[in-house]
């Protein structure tokens, strides 16, 4: 079958500036990506054992996860057949209303999930629910952030927030990190800005596709400095949480 241009564009990019948590420098996307990898390398080690992947899309995870023994990814339907999916689910299901027995799961991961759903609150509770005592998750989710997958885009979680949220649900939080300072949240809205308008013109107006085309080598060298004058913004303000865009924390289900 013949690739459709768009596809084509997007697998050159892709090739280029790499994929999900693989994106590098040159990437739009690169500050997220590039914390995530900080994060997931630091709190692998606490999950061994069975891991519960809650909307676990490309599981751009699962590489990062070595002493788990059992990967069981989840995704709703809809939102897998959204993406250009390279991997399939292990289980289709509702976050909501989770298909396993009370204490099945060492971890659970959720990763950027909690915002698209209507009722946050009924998701913690049922990954509590699955977690074993002493179980490990391992969740992200925005702070200060545009609209994406609209819409379904539902929630943005304050530190304050989201602490409230898990303990209230028998999760202690072992750890609140930021993904990112002032620098990340500046540079990351303005990409997502300039490339998300970019496309769209693209998408509708030849003309457009063609400008773009044209300005690429600018746009990836945009794209690095941009980055790299980020991560060294964000030194300013390493432990500071009011300015970060993306929170990651760590949870621990109580013994007993």
């Amino acid at each position: 079958m013949e690739n459709k241009p768009g596809k084509t564009s997007s697998r050159l990019y892709g090739w280029l500036c790499g994929w999900e948590l693989e994106a590098n420098l040159l990437h739009f996307q690169f500050l997220p990506a590039y914390y995530a990898r900080r994060d997931i390398n630091r709190d692998s080690a606490r999950i061994k054992g069975k891991l519960l992947d809650l909307g676990c899309g490309n599981q751009p995870y699962r590489r990062f996860l070595p002493g788990v023994t059992h990967y069981v990814g989840l995704d709703y339907p809809p939102t897998q057949e959204s993406l250009e999916s390279k991997r399939t689910p292990e289980v289709q299901g509702d976050a909501r209303t989770l298909p396993f027995a009370d204490r099945s799961f060492d971890g659970v991961l959720c990763s950027q999930v909690l915002e698209h759903v209507d009722r946050p609150e009924t998701v913690v509770r049922e990954m509590a629910r699955v977690l074993k005592p002493g179980g490990v998750g391992l969740i992200s989710v925005p702070f200060f952030y545009n609209l994406h997958m609209e819409p379904h885009d539902f929630f943005r979680f304050s530190p304050y927030g989201m602490q409230r949220l898990l303990e209230s649900n028998r999760l202690s939080v072992s750890q609140i990190r930021g993904q990112g300072g002032i620098g990340t949240l500046l540079v990351q809205m303005f990409h997502n800005w300039l490339f998300s308008g970019l496309a769209r013109n693209a998408r509708s107006h030849l003309a457009w596709k063609a400008l773009l085309t044209l300005a690429m080598p600018l746009l990836l060298v945009l794209s690095t400095l941009n980055n790299l004058a980020a991560l060294a913004l964000d030194q300013l303000d390493r432990n500071d949480l009011r300015f970060t865009p993306n929170l990651w924390v760590v949870v621990e289900k109580a013994a007993g």
